[in-house]
């Protein structure tokens, strides 16, 4: 049974979802007003103001009202990645980039408009004015291509990521610390083998799933090419309405480490994100 305190209290940002830099700065403000109150006004009112203010920011991670809305904007103009316990640590040399890759790899703007271009004329994506949707035939089979491929280890999806690929690659399996809550990070390396980190593509699990997923039902639905398979899933990924992984839905947010969001390792310019609401999984990186 859900007790009192489980209904007061804000998954989203409590728990493993909890920004403890935000945590520590409504702290630090509650007492400020608390002293200030108790030295002006009463010190009732200020044990008051405490016993709630402490409650507010255990059950609902923060007392200062919205603070999930202004701190992302304030953090990114602090001097340093002070929302990141790596900040200014040393990485290994070969390290995992920014943001997570793409099997069919970058593209530019023609590139992009042609491969949208193939999805529209083959009726895998709708036009409704300027918005784009998933046809439901198409969603249905990348959907049941992503169920197929959720229980498989990490060298099968290696393997799969493999011949997915337009051209012979290699793949890699690398983990790496530094995950969101000091968890290691596994990724998908899909590479020419030169060792180039120019020529390497770094995938999550849940990319990677999603986007062998939407080769497999582009080749069983479409004529495409293998490269433009390829090309066509991570552009696909935009229009995710589901986690690949875990069924969640998927929410635009920002890659900030803060008041719940999917995390991330830049302080500059966060980016706009779509991201799985239940598990965080960074899914799309809108650019």
């Amino acid at each position: 049974m859900t007790s009192f305190l489980d209904r007061l209290r804000n998954p989203d940002h409590t728990g493993e979802r909890r920004c403890w830099p935000c945590t520590v700065t409504n702290a630090v403000l509650l007492g400020l007003a608390c002293v200030g109150l108790a030295r002006r006004r009463s010190r009732t009112l200020a044990a008051a103001l405490g016993v709630g203010g402490v409650a507010a920011i255990a059950l609902r991670g923060y007392f200062v009202p919205f603070t999930p809305r202004f701190a992302p904007q304030l953090t990114q103009r602090l001097p340093g990645n002070v929302f990141h316990a790596d900040a200014g640590e040393d990485r290994e040399q070969r390290h995992a980039p920014d943001s997570p890759g793409s099997l069919g790899g970058e593209t530019d703007e023609e590139t992009g408009e042609a491969v949208l271009q193939s999805l529209l004329e083959r009726g895998v994506v709708v036009a409704d004015g300027e918005t784009l949707y998933l046809a439901e035939d198409f969603r249905d089979e990348w959907r049941e291509k992503v169920q197929a491929l959720r229980g498989r280890d990490d060298r099968g999806l290696a393997d799969a990521l493999r011949e997915s690929a337009p051209e012979e690659t290699v793949t890699e399996i690398v983990e790496q610390d530094g995950g969101r809550f000091g968890e290691a990070e596994r990724w998908f390396v899909v590479s020419d083998g030169s060792g180039d980190p120019a020529r390497e593509q770094w995938l999550t699990r849940p990319i990677a799933v999603a986007e062998i997923g939407a080769v497999r039902a582009l080749a069983d639905s479409t004529s495409l090419s293998a490269t433009r398979r390829a090309q066509s899933a991570g552009a696909l990924r935009m229009l995710l309405e589901t986690c690949p992984v875990c069924d969640g839905p998927v929410e635009e947010t920002t890659e900030v480490e803060c008041c719940g969001g999917p995390g991330g390792t830049r302080a500059d310019a966060p980016d706009d994100v779509l991201a799985c609401g239940d598990c965080g999984s960074r899914l799309y990186t809108f650019q």
